[in-house]
């Protein structure tokens, strides 16, 4: 499986955001229950940004690797992991969501079969699982010994490099809408984001 240090995140902020008050990719979006519709591209990007900065101040290094506002193809994205991984094999792609099918809580994914992004899925769901003041359920998969989930999607399946999504709410579940605009609630995923990611570049 490989040493978990020195480990770099390509952070991901799924699906395109907002040009000119705009949404740049069709659905993605919250019912508007109060507080606005939530455009799923826009959170992941406040939530990529804010780790962004929480990451300079650790000096924990790390890749954006869609830093464009306009909806990047996954093709592309995976293309462009594979490319940073050829060149450095400590990367792991970090691909960020809020998710919808009304359900409720955090849950992680990762590739079929037993892998390094098992364990480094493992980091990023525990300092959730852990994390008190989030209060979140979670969604977890005991049965293959680890928490994640599997999915058959893009950026896990087609990139090289150890890969994993997580999806930091429901969208259209009216709780966890609300949790997803709270600057309280986005505070503690960047906390807890950074933590995992900081373990895994000194070390676990």
């Amino acid at each position: 499986m490989g040493n978990l240090i020195n480990k770099i995140p390509l952070i991901n902020p799924g699906h395109g955001g907002m040009i000119m008050g705009q949404y740049q990719t069709p659905g993605k979006r919250s019912p508007n229950w109060g507080k606005g519709v939530l455009y799923e591209g826009m959170f992941n990007r406040w939530i990529s940004s804010d780790l962004v900065r929480e990451l300079d101040y650790r000096r924990v290094p790390y890749v954006v690797l869609n830093p464009e506002f306009r909806d990047v193809s996954l093709r592309t994205l995976s293309t462009r992991a594979n490319k940073i991984y050829a060149n450095n094999p400590d990367v792991y792609v970090l691909s960020l969501h809020a998710n919808a099918g009304g359900g409720k809580g955090i849950e992680g994914f990762t590739y079929f079969g037993q892998s390094e992004s098992d364990l480094i899925a493992n980091i990023y769901l525990s300092e959730f699982r852990d994390d008190v003041k989030l209060a979140e359920p979670m969604r977890l998969d005991f049965s293959d010994g680890d928490m994640d989930k599997e999915a058959n999607y893009h950026i896990l399946r087609e990139t090289r490099c150890p890969s994993v999504l997580l999806e930091l709410g429901f969208m259209d579940t009216k709780s966890d809408y609300n949790k997803l605009w709270s600057r309280a609630y986005q505070d503690r995923l960047v906390q807890d984001l950074a933590n995992a990611a900081e373990k895994l570049f000194c070390g676990v």
